[in-house]
């Protein structure tokens, strides 16, 4: 099990959601992955989801940084990463625009998040919004 951390990020005037794109490189090996993203701007949690990254697959996990309807507006966001297995899974992780442009000072790559104890992981438990995957 592997707990990773983007660190704090200030978002980019023009991030509307957070991307973070996947892939489990495992042959034959199944991966129950779990996404947490925080708005440290007012320390809710935006989304809590957890799913299944198959063998050989990647997917898109989007969720909404800057949202009127849900009430969000984060100016500062961290995503964790909770992985059942600590090798060949990846994931990256973008601020985007609403037409999913990268924005400037929003991107850490795998190479770059911090790994987290278990208990850092589960802090910051509130309420959870939304979030969505979609395979490519």
């Amino acid at each position: 099990m592997s707990y990773l951390s983007t660190g704090i990020l200030n978002k980019h005037p023009n991030t509307t959601m957070a991307l973070s794109e996947l892939v489990n490189l495992n042959p034959s090996t199944t991966v129950k992955i779990r996404i947490k993203v925080i708005n440290w701007s007012n320390n809710t949690t935006i989304t809590d989801t957890e799913f299944t990254l198959y063998p050989n697959t990647s997917i898109n996990f989007l969720v909404f940084l800057v949202n009127p309807d849900m009430e969000i507006n984060s100016e500062k966001y961290e995503i964790r990463y909770q992985t059942s297995c600590d090798f060949n899974v990846f994931m990256n992780s973008y601020g985007v625009d609403n037409s999913r442009a990268n924005q400037e000072g929003n991107t850490i790559l795998f190479k770059n998040l911090n790994a987290i104890t278990n208990t850092a992981f589960n802090l910051g438990n509130c309420s959870p919004t939304t979030g969505s995957i979609t395979s490519l």
